[in-house]
């Protein structure tokens, strides 16, 4: 490709054809312009299979490219590669609905004179707009909340890249540390508008969920409330809303039957460092409560499915 892509699909993989495949045909089966973006897949996986199905495929504008970077770290690589105007991350189960590459491409030229930070939600803000403009760093933590702490969300503009060098990256949220890090001042944007469809994630995990949420991402956090970026409020918004996703995750993880492998010891431990013991209990006592009602909506689930 000679002239600049207007956008780069940024993909980091451990090798999981399973998964990367039916991403790269939600892309392909859009039939949008090849001229106006690119797809870049790097691949950190050991014995990846990749490379045999890649080579079958004749797209001028997919790259691939493999790498021995240690679990999330992939995800930088894959940014720094994008030549795009506007490099975003897409999750390796990230299946974009028709339409996407679209409204990715809209988004990139609506906002290509300012170019501020901006950030794809997916539409999980309770918010009906599907442009929230936030003139701040501390607007900006407070309307996403804990959900910064999701990296798939993240794009950055080609100008901003050349920075990632500069960054001190945490190691299990390097996305965080580049989406708060690569630039000092800015304004924000949450395109808070539904663009994938993930697909299932079992076997996902392999890392201690409690510690890495209720510690290390609040350490960045309050890193920025200790700095002046954000404020006390904003702080205690996200610590609050994480509470009721860390109870979530008790019941899903802890309780329920899960064929993912994250690591759960310590929790008790883990909540003592920004929330006490009681909010643990509470949050036990509270997954336990809502048991009833996620094994019902489940069994309705399945029945309908089955009768459907």
């Amino acid at each position: 490709m000679d002239n600049q892509p207007i956008l780069s699909l940024c993909i980091p993989t451990n090798g999981a054809v399973e998964w990367v495949l039916p991403v790269i045909e939600s892309i392909y089966s859009q039939g949008y312009d090849n001229e106006k973006f690119e797809v870049v897949i790097t691949d950190n996986g050991k014995d990846s299979e990749l490379p045999m199905h890649i080579g079958k495929m004749t797209y001028p504008n997919l790259r691939y490219i493999q790498t021995r970077d240690e679990g999330f770290l992939n995800l930088v690589s894959s940014l720094k590669e994008g030549k795009g105007l506007f490099c975003k991350m897409i999750n390796h189960r990230s299946r974009l609905l028709p339409g996407a590459i679209d409204s990715m491409v809209s988004l990139v030229q609506k906002y290509q004179d300012q170019q501020p930070m901006i950030y794809c939600s997916d539409g999980v803000l309770e918010n009906n707009q599907d442009y929230i403009e936030c003139p701040t760093i501390d607007s900006f933590v407070n309307r996403l909340s804990f959900w910064s702490s999701w990296s798939a969300g993240i794009g950055f503009w080609k100008k901003d890249i050349a920075n990632i060098d500069s960054i001190e990256l945490n190691e299990m949220f390097p996305n965080a540390s580049l989406l708060f890090e690569v630039r000092k001042e800015s304004s924000f944007v949450i395109w808070n508008v539904k663009y994938q469809q993930m697909s299932d994630d079992s076997g996902k995990g392999g890392y201690d969920l409690y510690y890495t949420f209720s510690v290390i991402f609040l350490d960045i956090i309050n890193g920025l409330r200790e700095r002046g970026r954000i404020g006390i409020n904003t702080f205690i918004t996200v610590k609050k809303d994480l509470f009721e996703f860390l109870k979530g995750l008790y019941l899903s993880e802890a309780i329920l039957p899960t064929n993912r492998t994250f690591i759960l010891r310590n929790i008790p431990q883990s909540m003592d460092v920004y929330y006490g013991r009681m909010y643990y209990w509470k949050m036990v006592i509270g997954a336990w409560l809502r048991l009833p009602i996620t094994i019902g909506r489940r069994c309705v689930s399945s029945v309908y499915r089955r009768f459907k």
